[in-house]
């Protein structure tokens, strides 16, 4: 009787008090893990979360763009000719064009227009779009033209311009807080894509050089060559010596030939002057 009673007490314990416990204390295993495992990604999205805050205020403290809570366009005209003052010279038009509004932000079009040399132009909207306020360049269009000004001795290869600028402004007031200048430069300009290969014009002859289509060779000697202007004035050239496009590159005594070498526009050629002798009429008598 006792051995059974021991070996139901026995079996109790081993097949239904036992497997209980286990199962229970399995249960309670499960929640805590996922309690662990909830934590753990709770963490990890806080540590994401103070990443993207560092990040955001990094970029708040070092912004280089300020952006008023209006735009006026005298204030946007002055600012453009403080840069102009940069730049170099620059005929400027500008011409208010509309106003788009967003949700908390908003910009004013203005139409600018006018023309200036390259690196100007090109600095110009440089310094538009890296200035401390917030401009943006919706379309541009450029096309050069030649200019020859009185008293310039090769002409001026001007750009002409039309362009849309967007000026932004905003409701968020902490954005016009004034920021530090950005400290760069535009890169140094060592070509001029606008300026041709040949030119169109001829550069005006401002210092009254020698003019190669309009003079008389005289005489020819080894080195120098005797000349006439159309004024009758005898003139002495040397080999090396300028004259209007060019220079004296050589002298052919034997064959009264002197050779010039000129550069109109970007057309190079040799011109060579021969002494013109003047053909005596004979006479004839009745």
């Amino acid at each position: 009787m006792l051995l059974l009673l021991v070996i139901g007490i026995g079996g109790y314990i081993s097949f239904i008090l036992q497997p209980g416990k286990i199962n229970k204390y399995r249960k309670e295993a499960k929640v805590i893990e996922a309690q662990l495992k909830d934590n753990t990604i709770q963490t990890s999205a806080i540590m994401s979360m103070q990443e993207n805050l560092r990040g955001t205020v990094h970029r708040w403290n070092n912004r280089t763009k300020e952006i008023g809570e209006k735009d006026v366009s005298s204030q946007t005209y002055g600012y453009l000719s403080d840069i102009i003052d940069e730049s170099g010279s620059l005929r400027l038009n500008m011409a208010y064009s509309g106003t788009k509004n967003g949700n908390k932000y908003g910009y004013n079009i203005y139409k600018l227009s006018g023309s200036a040399e390259f690196p100007n132009i090109f600095r110009f909207i440089w310094l538009l779009e890296n200035g401390r306020r917030l401009y943006k360049i919706g379309s541009v269009n450029v096309h050069a033209d030649e200019e020859a000004a009185a008293g310039q001795e090769s002409p001026t290869i001007s750009v002409k311009y039309d362009m849309e600028l967007n000026s932004y402004f905003t409701s968020e007031t902490a954005l016009s807080k004034p920021v530090m200048r950005p400290d760069s430069i535009p890169q140094p300009i060592t070509s001029n894509p606008f300026f041709p290969s040949i030119q169109k014009l001829s550069p005006p002859n401002v210092r009254d050089l020698v003019d190669v289509s309009t003079i008389n060779v005289k005489a020819v000697a080894p080195g120098k060559a005797l000349v006439m202007d159309p004024k009758g004035k005898l003139i002495t050239l040397q080999i090396g010596d300028e004259v209007y496009l060019g220079k004296l590159t050589a002298t052919h005594p034997q064959e009264g030939v002197v050779d010039f070498t000129l550069n109109n526009g970007g057309i190079v050629e040799t011109v060579s002057k021969q002494i013109a002798f003047e053909k005596k009429s004979r006479g004839i008598n009745p």
